[in-house]
């Protein structure tokens, strides 16, 4: 068994869905099971609906409308007209009009899981009905009945007892090599509600299910020619990395690199099951993430993360910041959906950089200032050089505010003003050269 995972910039239009074909025929009689992401950027249309919808603001219909119609093009160029997908894109859109008005009153988490989560419903249930009509049999998976979790929405943690025991039933009904199709990012939480695995989890769901069916490797399908040390949308020399250990791949995706979603690797590396990062531009060019060490540190690579919030929090009462409030401040910024990048502490203040999430910031903030001071700094980012060769860099920001430093044998981190780090690029991307 092999496992393909396609995102959204594969399957963004009618010519990329058509060009999956080939790629499927070379394997189909190895067993294939696609793992499929919410067409395009239809994740974040999802997502300002629901806003939307929450808000009552009248452009919700005109979203609801471009949505629809997305979806509706797609099929329009690769169907005919009377073709019974239609019936079953116009039935997933009630179904998503009743999701909206009936979680209006429940919690904003709870609600996106069973509103966003149809990005990957349609996209599938399409690309499911075309393949049939290119006479590729195919057998649709709902992914919330087979890959079981808790019930912490939009981000949920994965049960892995009853996750196996579905997908061997899945496995035992299913004819030998059958090409099974289900979708990225969902689960369910055992209640017929659907869970989230957090944004960009869909490559998460292909290591589940290659973990849970013993496949021989995994292939994640983008539009770049694999695993780089750099973005080049800031970097146009990065080069690519055409080996990395399952270590150093989620040390990268930790920092912010747009790598792979970060749990993906703990699935593989349990089964030592190799990960191919492959363009479907130019297909000859991938790289492979497995249990080999020997290639971690001849390179060094460059990650920017923007959209950073430096949090201050400090004690009132001049108490140390000890293990149980470390322990609380970090459960509460977990609660809110706040990912930490970097935390630094002394005896009684904490720095913390994290993931922006203004829908949460301020019910966050508020939670904090009941015990603690609290100081935050908006619109950073993130400057990490894994792997650093020598002192240049510090040259690089002489005349810049770093509002935070962090350094380790193998790791530099510097935070700051994003337009301070944008005005610095060119000589950053000089010093990569």
């Amino acid at each position: 068994m092999l496992v393909y995972k396609f995102g959204g910039a594969s399957v963004k239009d009618a010519p990329h869905i058509r060009s999956l074909v080939p790629l499927i025929l070379e394997k189909k009689s190895s067993g294939l099971t696609l793992v499929i992401s919410a067409m395009g950027k239809m994740t974040n249309a999802f997502e300002k609906l629901l806003a939307f919808s929450r808000a009552q603001n009248s452009d919700y219909q005109q979203q609801f409308d471009f949505i629809k119609n997305y979806h509706l093009q797609i099929c329009q160029d690769l169907f005919l007209s009377n073709h019974p997908i239609y019936n079953t894109l116009n039935q997933c859109f009630e179904n998503i009009d009743k999701a909206l008005f009936s979680t209006k009153n429940d919690s904003y988490d709870f609600a996106y899981d069973q509103v966003v989560s149809y990005g990957e419903i349609l996209s599938t249930k399409m690309i499911s009905a075309f393949l049939s009509e290119e006479k590729i049999e195919n057998q649709w998976v709902d992914a919330s009945m087979f890959i079981f979790t808790n019930k912490k929405y939009r981000d949920a943690r994965v049960d892995w007892p009853a996750t196996y025991n579905a997908m061997n039933s899945l496995m035992l009904s299913s004819k030998p090599n059958t090409l099974i199709i289900s979708q990225g990012f969902i689960g369910g939480d055992g209640n017929g509600n659907r869970t989230t695995l957090g944004r960009e989890g869909s490559d998460f769901s292909a290591a589940i299910f290659a973990n849970a069916i013993q496949a021989e490797s995994v292939t994640v399908w983008k539009d770049v020619p694999g695993v780089l040390n750099a973005d080049p949308h800031y970097f146009p020399s990065a080069i690519q990395l055409n080996h990395l250990s399952y270590h150093e791949t989620v040390e990268l995706a930790f920092y912010g690199a747009q790598v792979i979603h970060p749990r993906t690797l703990y699935p593989l590396k349990q089964k030592q099951i190799p990960l191919y990062v492959r363009s479907f531009i130019e297909q000859e060019s991938y790289s492979t993430i497995d249990g080999d060490l020997s290639s971690d540190k001849k390179f060094t690579s460059f990650i920017i993360k923007e959209n950073q919030i430096l949090f201050s929090i400090s004690t009132r009462d001049f108490s140390f910041i000890d293990a149980e409030r470390l322990a609380e401040i970090s459960r509460l910024f977990s609660i809110h959906h706040f990912h930490i990048r970097l935390l630094q502490n002394s005896a009684l203040n904490i720095s913390i950089v994290a993931d922006e999430n203004p829908l949460q910031l301020e019910e966050l903030f508020a939670q904090l200032h009941q015990e603690y001071t609290v100081k935050y700094n908006r619109d950073l980012s993130l400057f990490t050089i894994r792997h650093w060769k020598d002192d240049r860099v510090a040259d690089l920001f002489q005349e810049t505010k770093i509002l935070l430093e962090m350094h380790s044998r193998l790791t530099r981190q510097f935070v700051m003003k994003t337009s301070d780090l944008m005005a610095k690029i060119d000589s950053v991307s000089n010093y990569l050269v």
